[in-house]
């Protein structure tokens, strides 16, 4: 009878120390995507693509990026594809610009969105440029 009741105690122990070390597994910071496209819904390569928080006039202002911190903002340009990725160190909400330069034929172009990050999950945006 002892080994029983030794044995259920052991199984017991077992099972709450797994569901303990499942349970505090850490969060992933959040991750995003913009994706730029045109009026034809066409990837734009090569946009200036500006992560900002919304007080971004405010010198203090930081972003937060797993690799680093960036003061006032981030500028990325978009790949082949029309996108850029970001690794964000915190959740946040941040204001996105985009700006595509024209040339003789074609006037610049503008568009704007925002992101809102949450650990644990990738954001992806699209914003079309006009």
């Amino acid at each position: 009878m002892k080994n029983v009741k030794n044995i259920a105690a052991l199984i017991i122990l077992i099972i709450v120390t797994t569901m303990i070390n499942y349970s505090c597994q850490p969060e992933e910071a959040p991750n995003a995507v913009v994706i730029v496209i045109d009026e034809n819904n066409e990837p734009v390569k090569d946009a200036q693509v500006f992560v900002r928080a919304f007080n971004y006039q405010d010198e203090a202002t930081v972003i937060y990026l797993e690799d680093g911190s960036v003061p006032i903002q981030d500028v990325r340009y978009t790949d082949k594809d029309g996108k850029v990725f970001y690794d964000f160190k915190y959740e946040a909400i941040y204001k996105v610009e985009v700006y595509v330069e024209g040339n003789y034929h074609e006037p610049n172009r503008t568009g704007s969105g925002t992101l809102f990050l949450e650990n644990d999950k990738t954001e992806e945006i699209t914003i079309k440029v006009h």
